[in-house]
């Protein structure tokens, strides 16, 4: 039975569908996961040459940051499933190519994709046409997971991942929390509080200012309409949102204290993070398990065609912040940091 899958991902709600499937199948077979991403050839576009001739960082900068966001979600998924994985990414026009390439170079013995099919105006690469020259080239076992354009819950799914991606989102970003927090005190060195600082923001500009609202107006409100079974476990998870708030300004504040010197504040930055991701794992995991399958049964194609088009209409919080710091830059930060506490570097 197969042991080591290449699940390739995209940077549409799709992917976040994928990665979610991949999991899923591999626990059920014992496997572990190779997850990859292949950005375009930015190079290969007018915009993309002029900005690597101005100034190649800023050019990096910007083709990488969506496979840090798309492979931070996939991982968390991963570790939430209780399936081991690791990442790859590269740079590519060619994606079946590259990912049989992939699959090679990390002796994997299926790949497992996702197809949008044929439909028009995607931003994703795994289109029909990539998914149909990956089983003509393929020389491993290639399983198609789910063609979306012949998905009869198409715009359930396509809600769905959308919220279950952004509470991937979250997790990334409570898992660098916690990393920076636990290498500070492994090394004895205060933890990079900028960092964290943008981390507090982010959770207060898309999960407190977007996220929950929305939850709250389109997912809870339409469950509400249709049946009153879920109404005790809803009034808890707006009770959880309101909580979060205030751990939130507890972690803030604690930061602030260790800028200023204070003592003690270390060790409330460590509660405050562990009291804070307890209390989200928490929130998110009863929504997944109760709520949002309730929802499946119950709302129709159309609400979900609403619940989708309102979770898609957000822009990128932190684009309109002082920090002027798109969320994929943030997660190319907590990727950097994460890498360098892994091969035992402090983060500075």
């Amino acid at each position: 039975m197969y042991k080591h899958l290449l699940v390739a991902l995209d940077d549409t709600p799709l992917g976040v569908t994928t990665a979610n499937l991949s999991v899923q199948f591999a626990h059920s077979l014992g496997a572990r996961i190779t997850f990859f991403y292949a950005a375009p050839d930015l190079t290969a576009t007018g915009e993309g040459a002029m900005l690597f001739s101005l100034d190649q960082q800023a050019f990096n900068d910007e083709s990488g940051m969506p496979r840090h966001a798309v492979l931070l979600k996939a991982s968390n998924a991963a570790r939430i499933g209780g399936v081991v994985c690791s990442t790859d990414a590269s740079v590519s026009d060619h994606p079946a190519q590259a990912i049989l390439e992939a699959a090679h170079r990390h002796a994997c013995d299926l790949i497992f994709v996702s197809s949008h099919g044929r439909l028009p105006g995607l931003r994703g690469w795994l289109h029909g046409s990539v998914t149909k020259r990956l089983l003509q080239i393929a020389d491993l076992p290639v399983h198609v997971a789910r063609i979306e354009s012949n998905d009869e819950a198409a715009n359930a799914n396509r809600a769905l991942a959308i919220v279950v991606g952004e509470h991937r989102s979250i997790a990334a970003v409570l898992g660098g929390l916690q990393q920076l927090d636990q290498s500070g005190r492994i090394h004895g060195q205060v933890p990079d509080l900028a960092l964290m600082h943008l981390m507090v923001d982010y959770l207060r500009q898309c999960p407190a200012k977007l996220h929950h609202p929305k939850e709250e107006t389109f997912i809870f409100r339409l469950l509400r309409q249709h049946t009153g079974e879920h109404n005790a476990v809803l009034d808890e998870l707006e009770r959880q949102h309101t909580l979060e708030n205030f751990l939130l300004d507890t972690l803030s504040d604690a930061l602030s204290r260790q800028e200023r010197g204070q003592p003690d504040a270390q060790m409330a930055i460590s509660a405050a993070i562990q009291r804070l991701s307890g209390a989200v794992w928490e929130h998110m995991s009863l929504e997944e398990s109760v709520i949002f399958p309730a929802a499946r049964r119950h709302l129709s194609s159309a609400e979900w065609s609403t619940v989708y088009q309102a979770f898609s209409a957000h822009e990128d919080p932190l684009r309109a912040h002082s920090s002027e710091m798109p969320i994929a830059q943030l997660f190319s930060r907590i990727a950097t940091a994460l890498s360098q506490d892994a091969s035992g570097k402090a983060p500075h």
